[in-house]
């Protein structure tokens, strides 16, 4: 009896040992094989950093001779007497770590007067030798991190006014690139008896709607600065660069441009205004169509005081006409005309810039 009992335990943990030895053969033949993988994927960036030095080697063997970089690399890097590198090699693949199969190519730029530079893209999927895994860029001097170039500005990107960091959205509009709140440059602000005298004397007036003082800091913590932006005199229209680098004040040709696109002036005004009562008077019918979004900031007379806000947009232009100064007006919540008219240049009023 106890031999079989024996025999019974000897059989149950032979059959232990076997699950054991399977599960220890699972786990080596895992490791085994993410080893495997790993060691791939070493070899690959190995062979990156292998070829860019074989590249960067024939290149500057290639300056040296003709005293500037190739401007293209199609196949091998050669002259009509010499042949520094065979062909260009090619990245090995799959792309490893976080590179993806467009930046692991190698791509190779020119740059610099007479071609005296270059750029050498490839991508490591991680850490090799003293690489950091990511895009990398090889120029003249090493090997270096790559930053991928700025985005260009482009219409309908947000402006920032390097002057005082306003920021404007922006709209294109058939043609052209208007901002889409009115000019809030403020270098100074006058009270309402400043404001008369510096028109007096044909020289720049600012204003801020409902703020009759001189402090720029106190005009800017205005609600109406914060929306409606600046009221000028037609003096700093056009003695003064109000408008941000590469932008300007339009004249009423490039204002009829806006108009005659938007199907002409007596509907104009409609698509350019704000849509709802939130700034404008009720009712508005304005669609806003265009996106340029017009807010009725109102208006400064020639004594300084200030009047139709909630009612009137009126918008300098760049022109004059003898001792007037253009503008553009949209009328009223009802209306949707846009109207060019003269005004005496020492009125304040509200500045839309164009880009150039």
């Amino acid at each position: 009896m106890n031999k079989k009992n024996n025999i019974n335990n000897k059989f149950a943990f032979t059959l232990v040992e076997l699950l054991v030895v399977i599960a220890i053969i699972g786990i080596i033949s895992t490791l085994a094989v993410v080893s495997l993988t790993n060691a791939r994927k070493s070899a690959r960036d190995a062979k990156r950093i292998a070829d860019i030095k074989q590249i960067q080697t024939a290149l500057e063997l290639y300056y040296q001779d003709n005293g500037q970089y190739p401007s293209t690399i199609t196949d091998s890097i050669a002259t009509s007497g010499n042949i520094y590198m065979q062909s260009f090699p090619t990245a090995p693949t799959p792309a490893d770590g976080d590179c993806t199969d467009t930046n692991n190519a190698y791509t190779y730029t020119v740059s610099g007067t007479e071609n005296s530079s270059y750029s050498l893209t490839f991508c490591l999927g991680s850490q090799t030798n003293d690489l950091s895994a990511g895009v990398k860029e090889a120029i003249p001097g090493g090997t270096i991190d790559f930053i991928s170039p700025p985005t260009p500005w482009a219409c309908g990107d947000n402006l920032i006014d390097s002057r005082d960091n306003s920021e404007y959205p922006t709209v294109e509009i058939g043609t052209q690139c208007w901002m889409k709140k009115n000019l809030a440059y403020l270098p100074e602000v006058h009270s309402n008896a400043q404001f008369q005298t510096q028109g007096a004397n044909s020289l720049p007036a600012y204003g801020v709607y409902g703020y009759n003082g001189s402090d720029v800091s106190t005009a800017k913590i205005q609600a109406n600065y914060t929306t409606y932006g600046v009221l000028y005199n037609h003096f700093a229209v056009v003695q003064v660069n109000i408008c941000p680098t590469d932008w300007h004040v339009p004249s009423t040709t490039e204002f009829t441009a806006l108009t005659d696109y938007l199907g002409g002036a007596s509907i104009a005004g409609g698509k350019m205004k704000e849509t709802g009562t939130t700034h404008w008077l009720s009712p508005n019918d304005g669609s806003n169509e265009s996106g340029f979004t017009a807010l009725p900031a109102g208006g400064r007379s020639t004594n300084g005081s200030f009047s139709n806000i909630y009612t009137n947009a009126n918008f300098w232009s760049s022109s004059i006409n003898e001792t007037y100064g253009k503008y553009g007006n949209i009328s009223y919540y009802t209306g949707a005309n846009f109207t060019e008219s003269n005004v005496t240049r020492v009125a304040g009023y509200s500045v839309r810039c164009l880009k150039d």
